[in-house]
């Protein structure tokens, strides 16, 4: 069974502006803005975004990571 997900060659370029990946059936669906706009969100809060391949099934995933605030960090410090 072959696992799909991302191209390889197009992990590094999925968050690109105007870059869309070729769908199995050779068809290149929406804009190309879509994870764009999430890095320029994530980035914006100060976090990070990937994209790797599933290992287990179909597919790929996106791992998104914030900073949590001092604040918060204090709160749940003092609950804990």
């Amino acid at each position: 069974m072959r696992v799909t997900g991302l191209p390889p060659a197009d992990l590094e370029r999925i968050f690109d502006k105007f870059y869309r990946v070729e769908a199995a059936d050779r068809r290149r669906a929406g804009t190309g803005l879509g994870l764009v706009i999430c890095r320029g969100f994530v980035e914006s809060m100060g976090g990070t975004i990937t994209a790797a391949n599933r290992t287990d099934r179909s597919g790929a995933a996106f791992t998104i990571t914030l900073p949590v605030p001092a604040q918060i960090a204090a709160v749940q410090e003092v609950t804990a």
